[in-house]
């Protein structure tokens, strides 16, 4: 960003050029942009959101939502507490309609106007079925359930389902990308890049109050910047969630840990079945880091322990310990010490257990893992004699 002496002062007449009306609680104030079917967001053509059936899905759930029953919200807040004297003064809100994306952006001119505003909002809310936000169940919908509930207007954003962007972001890219804001995820998976007007959203609350002061609009653009972008964001980032829960190869083949990362939610959700063949179409990456072969090498063994396919964890169990896993190791040398009695073997597989352990650096679980090696070894020496 540039740094904001940068920016040319303006004072409100200049920027607050909009759409006035009113309610029957007051003054609001919005701007509004229409995104046609021949707008391009970075890698997501929003022409795709056109002519096609409307029913998106997640990976994660069976459950089906229509594009156009979807409402995409993003807040610019006076703070980052969730209660209390917090409160959004912008609002941006997208949805689909006659082929076109609408973005709406509320803003407070003067705090006195929240009200109009939450009732306008409360009134596009009634139209749609879901709430798109990237934070929203931990940030924006907790702060606006407050105002409405401060306010004492009736509200039905409670009974909306959620979906909230950053837990597929977290869920699709945790082990591929360490930083998984939205603007780290529009760089690398929309391969979107903003433009220099815009303001960090973090500088937010200190320009609205500075605005509240002086009239002044000199960096507020910024801001309207940084809320359209993020909203539009929200409608292209759902595209590439639903083309990885369709199964689309192109992401697939572009992102080496993402068949790792559907396994270990799969797993985490109990659904063995789809977790085992997402761990083994993993295993098929020919980038995938050591580390994370080595966890799916563990994983899929585990599963096919619990189904007692024993043979097919050994397998797996093997070529993990080729890569150096103590834990492969300690699952070997349990199914020989007890299903085949090779109590050498098992033996055996502890020491080259125990000589990794010797080059890893001292911890609570390198600890932990040599004492319950140490103990089986001095079992397997009184069974077997050796």
């Amino acid at each position: 960003h540039r740094d904001l002496h940068s920016f040319p002062t303006r004072r409100s007449s200049d920027l607050l050029s909009g759409i006035k009306k009113s309610n029957s609680l007051g003054e609001v104030f919005f701007t509004q942009h229409e995104f046609s079917s021949n707008y391009k967001h970075g890698v997501v053509p929003f022409e795709i959101f056109f002519g096609r059936q409307s029913e998106f899905s997640t990976p994660d759930s069976d459950y089906l939502f229509n594009l156009n029953r979807c409402i995409f919200l993003d807040t610019e807040t006076t703070g980052l507490s969730t209660s209390g004297g917090t409160f959004a003064f912008m609002v941006g809100v997208g949805w689909f309609e006659d082929h076109q994306f609408i973005l709406r952006q509320y803003f407070l001119v003067h705090p006195d106007q929240e009200e109009a505003m939450l009732l306008d909002l409360e009134n596009l809310f009634s139209f749609h079925e879901n709430i798109v936000t990237y934070n929203g169940i931990s940030f924006d919908i907790p702060i606006l359930k407050f105002r409405y509930k401060y306010h004492r207007i009736p509200t039905t954003i409670a009974q909306k389902k959620q979906i909230d962007l950053l837990k597929y972001a977290r869920m699709l890219f945790r082990y591929q990308f360490e930083d998984r804001s939205l603007k780290s995820i529009e760089s690398k998976v929309l391969n979107f890049q903003r433009a220099e007007e815009e303001i960090a959203g973090y500088l937010a609350p200190v320009i609205y109050q500075d605005f509240l002061k002086t009239g002044e609009t000199q960096y507020m653009d910024g801001i309207f910047y940084h809320n359209k972008m993020d909203v539009v964001s929200l409608a292209a980032l759902i595209s590439i969630v639903n083309e990885v829960s369709d199964g689309n190869e192109h992401h697939f083949s572009r992102y080496d840990t993402l068949h790792f990362s559907l396994a270990r939610q799969f797993d985490k959700n109990r659904n063995y079945s789809k977790a085992i063949d997402y761990y083994l179409k993993a295993l098929e990456q020919p980038k995938l880091p050591n580390s994370i072969r080595v966890i799916s090498l563990l994983s899929l063994a585990n599963l096919y322990k619990k189904s007692d396919l024993i043979d097919k964890a050994m397998d797996l169990w093997r070529a993990a310990a080729d890569l150096d896993s103590v834990e492969a190791f300690i699952e070997m040398a349990k199914i020989l010490e007890h299903r085949h009695k090779s109590y050498f073997l098992a033996f055996d597989c502890c020491k080259k257990a125990l000589l990794i352990l010797d080059n890893e650096v001292n911890s609570n679980k390198r600890m932990l893992l040599k004492e319950m090696i140490e103990y089986r070894m001095e079992r397997l020496k009184n069974k077997g004699k050796i």
